[in-house]
């Protein structure tokens, strides 16, 4: 099939690496993949590192007309079977452009689904998301469970712990991520004497905010803010417990990586995380915007190597045999063909 995977966001978040992981991914089944993205994208460079065909069109907006008319010529040209529109623009945009001369298949990685009662189908990345699209009129046959991917190979061997234990975390800096909570939970272990360095990576609008918090804290020379994260595989192989202190996460690829580079993970119960881990299996889970309870569990994680490593094994193993780049895009591949015959 001649697969067109269409994202109009320039960032580099999860919502991102979840564009690249598919363009490659059904590539890598035999596809014809092909990228339609944003000027200036920075998934530009990876998808041309990755030698995935990739046409670049200026949009303004939803409501760009220009933009519509470029991208029905492109898709026409291009001779595309099907079309996988991943968020909110690329799907008003595709939507405008197709009009229902190619199937079109909507990718929802968060909350703001109300275009998506016009898709052909919804692929979306947990069973609670599943459950607010059923709500909102989209047949239940026309929904796929399609979570996000990581690639994973073999388990790595990190050894014992650095002395002292490294925390991590990182993300965008916006409320909803509760890093706010992190530090909080670092003051209470500094409190209780506990020996650790931490790191925080990530930038946006709280960063201000939070490195006065962490001042106030006293965590001047425990906690070093690393700046936005390029190298994924050096951030999770230098520290030794990831956390997840999300308010609000719809899905949490940032676990699967933490689960693929062997780190153990304390997480929220927030939505995607609940959806991903096996309490006190695969990660420890704590209650939204519970500093105590995160520290308790740093705690438990510092004092006990073994319970870490058991934890960290668990993951790798759910990662492999669930979340593996190669299973779920044949997944993705058996979806499309089942929307195709309808």
């Amino acid at each position: 099939m001649r697969i067109a995977n269409i994202m109009f966001s320039k960032g580099g978040g999860g919502i991102e690496k979840a564009f690249v992981d598919y363009c490659e991914g059904l590539r890598d089944l035999g596809h014809q993949s092909i990228a339609i993205t944003a000027l200036g994208a920075m998934v530009n460079s990876e998808l041309s590192e990755l030698k995935i065909e990739t046409h670049s069109i200026s949009n303004l907006g939803e409501w760009d007309i220009f933009a519509v008319r470029r991208l029905r010529k492109l898709l026409l040209e291009l001779k595309i079977d099907v079309v996988i529109a991943h968020a909110n623009r690329a799907f008003s945009l595709s939507h405008k452009a197709i009009k229902g001369q190619i199937p079109l298949i909507g990718v929802v990685q968060n909350y703001h689904t109300r275009r998506y009662n016009d898709a052909d189908g919804v692929f979306t990345t947990t069973h609670d998301l599943i459950n607010t699209l059923i709500k909102q009129g989209i047949p239940n046959n026309y929904i796929f469970h399609i979570p996000n991917m990581v690639k994973c190979v073999e388990l790595p061997h990190r050894g014992h712990r650095r002395t002292p234990p490294v925390i991590g975390t990182m993300g965008r800096f916006v409320a909803k991520k509760g890093f706010d909570i992190y530090i909080d939970a670092l003051k209470i272990l500094k409190d209780r004497n506990i020996d650790f360095k931490a790191v925080l990576g990530g930038n946006g609008e709280e960063e201000s905010a939070l490195k006065s918090r962490a001042q106030k804290a006293g965590l001047g020379e425990q906690l070093k803010f690393l700046g936005w994260v390029q190298d994924k595989k050096d951030f999770y192989t230098n520290i030794d417990i990831f956390c997840l202190p999300s308010l609000h996460e719809p899905f949490g690829i940032v676990l699967l990586e933490a689960f693929v580079y062997g780190t153990p993970v304390i997480s929220t119960n927030s939505e995607g995380p609940r959806d991903i881990i096996s309490p006190n299996y695969d990660a420890l889970i704590v209650e939204i915007g519970n500093a105590v309870q995160l520290a308790d569990a740093l705690e438990r994680l510092i004092k006990n190597q073994i319970e870490s490593d058991k934890i960290a094994a668990n993951a790798f193993a759910k990662a492999r045999t669930k979340y593996a780049q190669e299973i779920v895009c044949r997944q993705i591949e058996i979806a499309i063909n089942v929307l195709l015959k309808k």
